[in-house]
């Protein structure tokens, strides 16, 4: 078979990272396939291999395809430490990787790395994502004003380029997310079903599937969870997001075990635990496993799995998810008390006290 150029294999690698920025999956993936095929019959050029090892790092986060640690080859570990560009997208990369696993803290570390290499950034759309990366990132750590003012940066540069008028959506949902958590709620619903509007006009279904379940989310701080789980069940019915977004997958499995239990319905609230479970086995997703864990003991015996419950907690703790342990240990706390034992409702009621005080607080 021919020999390709190499030049030409970096040409569509380039192309490919354009679609990945975009998130335009189906083209991403096509251009994929196409480049593995070329690398086995392109000449030798190992920054070309380099450049297309990172983008796949890349691509699996966009994938959620977060099975495994990713790890340069040794090369790319000493051209990091002198090339500039290399060293930001290698820590970029990296940073998103640990943050999809919920690893905050490394994330944060690695974004602070990265950050420090933007300068050697010329493109708009590349800080564009660097920007809204770190500002999701904060969102997920709760710090709020950090997140609003990078999201801020990104959507502003991505509204002045029509092509990226989806980049500029998801800016606006995690901005519409930083409402909620500041309690204005009402301003997030319509930021929310702007977008939604929007994305059924465009015809993006992966997209707005999230759309509705964070409209969801909405709901249950307003503790109207029969109407979360109409948003839930037109998520789930929306997009395949099992298939296209395994983490708000379990992420929706896992609140709406949460909103049905609190309706009452305790048997199809274990349902969806067992289903919750079954997948985060599945996809060695470590924090959901704990949590479906701890609601599974809750709402099917609460009395004899407190040292369960107690050791979960303090697994999730060592895992510094204070975010998930704030609300999940007052529902906790909140099963204890309607069963009149307020000896172990108040220790998991100061479980998640506690974590809403480290809250963000290891990412500063």
């Amino acid at each position: 078979m021919k020999t390709v150029a190499s030049v030409n294999v970096a040409n569509l690698i380039n192309q490919w990272y354009v679609h990945i920025k975009k998130r335009d999956v189906s083209n991403a993936v096509e251009l994929r396939g196409r480049i593995k095929g070329l690398l086995n019959v392109m000449e030798e050029d190992q920054d070309v291999l380099l450049y297309f090892n990172l983008l796949d790092y890349r691509f699996r986060v966009l994938m959620e395809d977060v099975a495994g640690e990713p790890q340069l080859p040794p090369i790319a570990e000493d051209k990091a430490k002198t090339d500039g560009l290399l060293r930001y997208y290698h820590f970029l990369f990296k940073g998103m990787y640990e943050s999809a696993r919920s690893n905050y803290s490394k994330a944060l570390n690695c974004f602070r790395v990265a950050e420090r290499q933007l300068d050697n950034v010329e493109d708009e759309i590349e800080k564009a994502e660097f920007h809204y990366k770190l500002g999701n990132l904060y969102y997920f750590t709760k710090t709020t004003l950090l997140s609003f003012h990078h999201l801020s940066i990104a959507k502003s540069i991505y509204r002045a380029y029509e092509e990226y008028k989806t980049q500029s959506i998801n800016c606006t949902v995690l901005l519409a997310l930083n409402y909620i958590d500041d309690g204005r709620l009402t301003r997030a619903e319509n930021m929310l079903n702007s977008c939604a509007e929007r994305l059924i006009k465009m015809g993006d279904n992966h997209l707005l599937a999230a759309v509705y379940y964070d409209l969801g989310f909405l709901k249950i701080q307003e503790d109207k969870h029969e109407e979360a789980l109409k948003y839930f069940d037109l998520s789930f019915k929306t997009d395949d997001i099992e298939k296209n977004a395994p983490i708000m997958y379990m992420q929706c499995i896992y609140e709406s075990a949460r909103s049905t239990y609190k309706i009452g319905e305790v048997d199809k609230a274990l349902k969806w635990v067992h289903l919750g479970f079954e997948f985060a086995q599945k996809t060695n997703n470590i924090n959901f496993s704990l949590k479906f864990s701890i609601l599974n003991i809750c709402y099917s015996a609460p009395l004899e799995g407190v040292p369960q419950v107690k050791e979960f907690i303090e697994m999730l703790e060592e895992r510094e998810a204070y975010v998930d342990i704030e609300a999940l240990a007052e529902d906790v706390a909140n099963v204890y008390s309607s069963l009149n034992n307020y000896k172990y409702s108040t220790y998991f009621l100061e479980k998640a006290i506690k974590s809403s005080k480290l809250t963000g607080k290891e990412v500063l």
